[in-house]
């Protein structure tokens, strides 16, 4: 891609962002998108063909950015899959949830479809590291059942946390859902808490100001 193709599609990218922060997924459609980044709406289907693409690209950066801070840190025993995984879950919902309208965006998506349909690559990739760090055997079919399980009991969950609302914490949350897959595939119960406890009290030493979601 030229460079001022590549600049074209990033100035619309992060006008969506800023247009999903201000008035939500529901309420922002391609031709507001389009109006405010003051691009024809043809550059906007080329590069991105639906808004959906968009927020899929969004999440991924998402866990990207909060990857890569944490690879850059050096945290002992952070190389442990599940340690890793609730260290990250811990900065990924705190940004989201303490936030209005990062909360706002994350359930309309939430309410639309399940979350593996827009994270299930990187989180697919993050439980096969259970799965080879553990020494653990289970099939394919297997495995994308313990997926969808993990995923639509998350889902459930969240649908209730925003409509009751719920007043679980962070931590309880993070502990409560980075504990499904990990003991559906029969990992020591001990040694699960031990992680989970332990990424959590990592991810709160950690200054997350520079990782965003959407943007303001």
């Amino acid at each position: 891609m030229y460079e001022k193709g590549i600049q074209t599609r990033n100035h619309l990218y992060e006008i969506s962002k800023k247009c999903f922060y201000e008035y939500g997924y529901e309420n922002t459609k391609i031709k507001d998108i389009v109006t405010a980044a003051d691009t024809p709406i043809g550059l906007f289907t080329y590069y991105f063909k639906t808004k959906d693409n968009i927020v899929h690209e969004i999440y991924s950066d998402f866990y990207q950015q909060i990857d890569q801070c944490l690879g850059a840190l050096s945290i002992d025993g952070l190389e442990n899959s599940i340690l890793h995984h609730a260290t990250l879950s811990y900065i990924y919902f705190d940004l989201i949830l303490n936030n209005e309208n990062n909360r706002r965006f994350y359930f309309e998506i939430l309410k639309k479809a399940s979350n593996y349909r827009i994270a299930g690559d990187f989180i697919r990739n993050t439980y096969r590291g259970y799965i080879q760090e553990y020494n653990l055997v289970v099939s394919e079919r297997e495995f994308d059942n313990f997926l969808f399980i993990d995923f639509g009991g998350r889902r459930e969950y969240f649908l209730n946390y925003f409509q009751k609302p719920l007043n679980d914490s962070i931590d309880e949350l993070v502990f409560l859902l980075n504990g499904i897959l990990p003991r559906l595939l029969g990992i020591d119960q001990h040694a699960v808490t031990t992680l989970l406890n332990k990424g959590i009290h990592i991810a709160k030493t950690i200054d997350c100001r520079q990782i965003q979601f959407l943007s303001k």
